[in-house]
């Protein structure tokens, strides 16, 4: 990501810290709030695009409303629920990412010899560098105002921003960074609220798309699940509530099998090797090497998967319920969309596992299910079979420029 110039912050413990220890913890709580995101999201979002006659459709972009929906959910947990909706912020939770990639393609065409002298001077890097500094100044009165809250000893907020802030009270910065005076601060703060955007929103968005994809191509799917969700809401008094989540074993199964069949990389965590070394049978890897998991082709293994070219939605509800048959309980529980195992990397594994999934895991489920409940969904005119992906260095994203056909249930 040549990160010396972009300055994304890559290396910063204090972020999954916080994720592992505050964010993850609270998701029972935040469950509702999220779920009262969604919906408010979506009248902003979606329903402004309906047609005026229920039984007309209406073409959407959903690609582009996803990221704005997910910025927004995922804002009202970040940084609470007023500053979620301000333009200010989604301008650049959404956009960090694209700006990122354009400055990190545009250091990769530099002569190596060249980027530290003139790398910084790349507009596409200034941009990254104006980004922070406008972020910074969107936080500033938002960070005294709640440092005087602090001070006044009247109750905190509860959301990513107030947990980081808390983390440099408590010397964690110190621990996982450098935290200097207050301005510096700030400034963290900002590069770890980006950070943060970058980590989450569009990984969210293009799997959320991937399965609206894959919905749109099948209204026998659609209705599937339709009426688990039917079901479990009835079961939990129509609240999205962490037992509601659970229950959602056909969900959990066909967004487990999204992200097998369309992996969002052909590898899986890259790592740079900093001295030589030897494997067990000889194979010597040389200093400055990179080193990567075929995330690819262990998802396509016939021999953890049955016919691994073929799109299986219920495929691991149907494993779940096999081993659970069996009495095989550590079997059943790695069928869960959020669960790692050798076989299934794209969350990474060991303790390296991406530590936000099960925020994403949540997110993603309540955002389908107020789609499926709402909307039926299908290809535009023409169209017979899932959009095709877009095959994108060694990623794999579904075509942003697709629209999907939406019409009121």
């Amino acid at each position: 990501m040549h990160t010396k110039y972009t300055l994304i912050p890559t290396h910063e413990p204090i972020l999954p810290h916080t994720i592992k220890t505050s964010l993850t913890p609270s998701l029972p709580r935040l469950n509702p709030q999220l779920s009262e995101e969604v919906q408010v999201a979506f009248s902003q979002e979606i329903a402004p695009l309906m047609s005026s006659s229920p039984s007309d459709w209406a073409p959407i972009n959903i690609n582009s409303k996803l990221l704005r929906i997910v910025a927004k959910v995922s804002g009202r947990v970040f940084i609470g629920p007023e500053l979620c909706h301000d333009e200010r912020y989604l301008e650049a939770a959404v956009g960090y990412t694209v700006s990122v990639m354009e400055a990190q393609r545009a250091v990769e065409r530099m002569n190596p010899w060249v980027r530290p002298i003139a790398a910084w001077r790349l507009k596409e890097v200034r941009k990254l560098a104006q980004m922070e500094r406008d972020a910074t100044a969107f936080l500033r009165p938002v960070v005294e105002a709640r440092r005087e809250k602090q001070r006044k000893g009247e109750e905190k907020d509860n959301d990513m921003l107030q947990w980081l802030m808390d983390s440099a009270d408590q010397g964690q910065g110190k621990q996982h960074g450098k935290w200097g005076e207050d301005t510096t601060t700030t400034r963290k703060l900002a590069r770890l609220q980006l950070a943060i955007s970058f980590a989450a929103i569009h990984t969210t968005t293009l799997v959320t798309t991937h399965a609206v994809y894959s919905l749109a191509a099948d209204p026998k799917l659609q209705a599937t699940l339709r009426e688990e969700i039917q079901s479990v809401l009835q079961e939990h008094k129509g609240v999205f509530n962490t037992s509601a989540l659970q229950a959602m074993k056909k969900t959990d199964s066909f967004l487990k099998e999204t992200m097998r069949f369309h992996p969002l990389g052909q590898t899986s965590f890259s790592r740079k090797v900093l001295r030589t070394f030897a494997l067990s049978n000889g194979q010597v890897i040389p200093r400055g090497s990179t080193i990567e998991v075929p995330n690819y082709a262990v998802s396509r293994d016939p021999e953890a998967y049955p016919n691994p070219d073929v799109f299986d939605p219920l495929r691991f509800y149907n494993l779940r319920n096999e081993a659970r048959e069996k009495g095989e309980a550590e079997q059943a529980a790695s069928g869960q969309f959020v669960s790692i195992n050798k076989e299934f990397l794209t969350f990474g594994y060991g303790r390296h596992a991406c530590p936000g999934r099960f925020f994403a895991a949540n997110e993603i489920k309540m955002i389908l299910a107020n789609l499926v409940m709402t909307y039926e969904m299908g290809l535009v005119e023409g169209e017979t079979e899932r959009y095709r992906d877009w095959d994108i260095a060694a990623g794999t994203i579904p075509d942003p420029t697709k629209d999907v056909m939406f019409r009121k249930l």
